[in-house]
């Protein structure tokens, strides 16, 4: 008895790594795309910190008429968690807190979030991240613009 094999079907080799080829390529390109979302991800953390401090921080102006200080501010932040985004928080200038990031995909260790204050009780955000990854309505301090 003689087996036939016209019956069975398959892909040959190359056309196996003609289409490993296009996801390699699609997946490439797209890798910056994800890289850049996730990193704006972590950031939304940052930014409800930042949020929250920007509370106190009002509370403590309308309840003592300046300002906090270094020590002051110590008194009323809130711990962050040792998993957070976060690595520290903390005053300068008697009008600008300062939320310094751990590094995550996408950041860089200790790039900065700055929140100012200005005399009309608005808060400016300015960071040194770049570009494409920098939350809404915060303006860049870096030079450098990403992809």
């Amino acid at each position: 008895m003689k087996l036939t094999y016209s019956g069975m079907r398959g892909f040959t080799l190359l056309e196996l790594m003609v289409v490993i080829a296009i996801i390699s390529i699609l997946a490439s390109l797209s890798a910056p795309t994800f890289t850049r979302q996730i990193a704006k991800a972590n950031l939304i953390e940052a930014q409800n910190i930042a949020t929250q401090h920007q509370s106190l921080v009002e509370e403590y102006i309308l309840l003592n008429g300046s300002f906090p200080t270094d020590n002051e501010f110590d008194d009323i932040k809130q711990a962050v968690a040792d998993d957070s985004i976060v690595q520290s928080i903390a005053v300068n200038d008697a009008d600008s807190i300062i939320i310094t990031l751990n590094s995550a995909t996408g950041i860089d260790d200790s790039s900065t979030l700055t929140y100012t204050r200005d005399d009309d009780r608005n808060w400016q955000c300015t960071s040194d991240l770049d570009t494409n990854v920098l939350p809404l309505k915060c303006t860049s301090t870096s030079t450098t613009g990403g992809e």
